[in-house]
């Protein structure tokens, strides 16, 4: 997939699952978002948690995201 702002916006909705995400090592996350019918690779997963943790990306901005989904 490549774009990690894509994926967050996929997995938005589902707060568990993004608690899972930034827990899991990439191989579990790649496997966690296919029972999602998300494919992705391992440096996705890598991508995303490292903007999680480097807090690239907070509350705010994925409610922009979730918020740019619906405008579509």
């Amino acid at each position: 997939m490549g774009d990690i702002t894509e994926i967050i916006k996929k997995i938005n909705g589902n707060k568990e699952l993004m608690a899972q995400i930034a827990k899991a090592d990439p191989k579990q996350g790649v496997e966690l978002l296919k029972k999602a019918n998300i494919d992705v690779s391992e440096d996705d997963i890598k991508k995303v948690q490292a903007a999680f943790a480097d807090g690239k990306i907070d509350l705010n901005d994925i409610k922009n995201l979730a918020g740019g989904l619906f405008k579509k």
